[in-house]
């Protein structure tokens, strides 16, 4: 990628910053944070709340501790009761009870942190062959223990004992089904069991209490070794302190601050992004955009608690200045493009795109226009004041350029005197006397009198009513289509926070905000 300086850009970019209040870092600080954490996960979380307690002087605190199943209950009782001083986060060890918080409405915010898988455990110095669930099933003389329904690695196991027609055996045969792993882990210690159900990261964590191992692994649960537990963190859609809530959950998940303290107890962590207290944000955002999610955004930053730059502009504007950026740093971390075409050309710098919305390009007449039209054919020698937008600037002025290029216009002469036959667009753009950045440029001159017939975005207009009120509307079509702008969203590959900018996503891919893209005139990704 070449870089090349550009001081006026970090000018615009500070001018158009969201940026953390001074005094909001510190406010977010003196907010406590409850979590309500799996049993079995309580250890490496322990200690990187201490040191998170102890690097920020945050006031972050594990307040209850049990089963994920257990814990998931409380927090959707507390959702639907609108319970105060509840959980703020929750970690649990089986992500689909996140996932269906989440979809109850309980959890806004998901972040995944760790793997771990059931195995059976006996006492380090047993000498009790166990192979399998099958086997120690067989043994008469084995006393065992899983874990109740309720607990996610008493879920697992059941999975798999039902897949392999033992499970009626394992539920009649079981000593005990303890509410979490460490109950179990406890009683294999003490030696009122012989085996146990639990999670291999329980055993590496009681391991390192005393000098001696006191556990060891007779066997996996599932041996083709794909039964595995997610571990994840959700922040409660009801915490009155989402900003700090948020920070420590990015703390947690991020490789330099949570990954030693999950991997000393066995878990494979699963990275987030790089820690910063206060991430910067650079997004780019073709202008069609700014007057249905410059606000969204906006709540985003301050709920995040992150330093946020938006461009607004045409995006031929945002590629150039994409391909002549000089500080890596000020390479957007994500792209919202006006058209796919205009995502192509930097293609390279991006993982794959999420189609996002689609957009129909429309001819607007105004009402006080002298001459009657209703056709972008009838506009070729109308003598009315046109408007398009640049091809080489705007998504609009290209694809216009793409829409009427396919339409037949007039028929005029090559310099050799042979008759040529010209494109519609060919036509229209001889005959405009403007040729603007952005289509909210042509709308505002449409408005004003200045224009009397522009082509746009149905967006433009449904971004103001008294706009519609002013125009009639047509649709183009070149015999084949109506011209549709897809809107792609891309992650950039260079961002330090890829999984912050899938909340960014997120976050505008909610109901409220895609209602918010109907009324403005979008359409839905991928529609008819």
């Amino acid at each position: 990628m070449a870089f090349v300086s550009s001081g006026l850009l970090i000018l615009v970019l500070l001018v158009l910053a969201i940026q953390l209040r001074p005094d909001a870092l510190l406010e977010a600080s003196r907010q406590t944070v409850r979590v309500y954490c799996a049993a079995g996960i309580a250890k490496p979380v322990e200690d990187i709340v201490n040191a998170y307690n102890a690097q920020y002087g945050t006031n972050v605190e594990i307040v209850r501790t049990g089963g994920s199943g257990e814990l998931a209950g409380q927090i959707q009782t507390e959702y639907e009761t609108g319970l105060l001083g509840g959980a703020d986060i929750y970690l649990t060890a089986d992500d689909r009870l996140l996932n269906l918080a989440f979809q109850a409405g309980a959890i806004a915010e998901r972040f995944p942190v760790a793997e771990q898988r059931p195995v059976i455990a006996v006492p380090i110095s047993s000498e009790i062959p166990i192979g399998g669930l099958e086997e120690m099933l067989s043994n008469p003389e084995v006393k065992f223990g899983i874990a109740s329904e309720r607990a996610a690695v008493g879920k697992l196991v059941r999975g798999v004992a039902s897949d392999l027609q033992i499970l009626d055996q394992l539920e009649q045969r079981k000593a005990t089904d303890a509410e979490n792993v460490m109950t179990l882990a406890q009683a294999l210690v003490a030696g009122s069991l012989d085996a146990a159900v639990i999670w291999d990261t329980t055993v590496s964590q009681l391991n390192q209490i005393g000098p001696e191992p006191v556990l060891k692994i007779a066997a996996l649960v599932d041996a083709r070794d794909q039964t595995k537990s997610e571990i994840a963190l959700g922040v409660v859609s009801t915490t009155p302190s989402p900003t700090a809530s948020l920070q420590f959950a990015r703390f947690l998940t991020a490789n330099q601050t949570g990954q030693s303290a999950f991997e000393k107890y066995g878990f494979s962590f699963v990275a987030g992004d790089d820690w910063e207290q206060v991430p910067e944000i650079h997004l780019y955002c073709g202008s069609m955009f700014t007057p249905v999610i410059e606000t969204a955004i906006r709540e985003f930053a301050i709920r995040e608690g992150v330093n946020l730059y938006p461009r607004w502009e045409g995006c031929g504007k945002l590629v150039a200045a994409m391909q002549s950026i000089e500080d890596e740093n000020l390479f957007p971390d994500a792209y919202l493009a006006c058209d796919e075409s205009f995502l192509v050309q930097v293609e390279e710098y991006f993982y794959d795109p999420v189609e996002f919305s689609r957009n129909e390009i429309v001819l607007a007449v105004s009402k006080m226009a002298p001459s009657k039209v209703q056709s972008s054919e009838a506009l070729v020698n109308s003598n009315l004041r046109i408007g398009i937008c640049d091809p080489e600037f705007s998504a609009l002025g290209f694809l216009t350029r793409e829409l009427l290029s396919g339409i037949s216009g007039a028929e005029g002469k090559r310099a050799n005197g042979l008759p040529e036959k010209e494109s519609l667009y060919q036509l229209i753009e001889r005959q405009a006397v403007v040729k603007a950045d952005v289509g909210p440029t042509l709308i505002s001159q449409l408005v004003a009198g200045g224009l009397d017939a522009a082509f746009v975005y149905r967006s433009n207009l449904a971004a103001d009513p008294k706009t519609l009120q002013a125009v009639n509307v047509y649709s183009i079509a070149n015999g084949k289509a109506v011209g549709v702008a897809t809107q792609p969203w891309a992650i950039s590959k260079s961002t330090r926070n890829p999984a912050l900018m899938q909340r960014l996503y997120n976050w505008l891919d909610r109901a409220e905000i895609k209602s918010q893209f109907k009324e403005n005139g979008f359409l839905d990704p991928a529609s008819d």
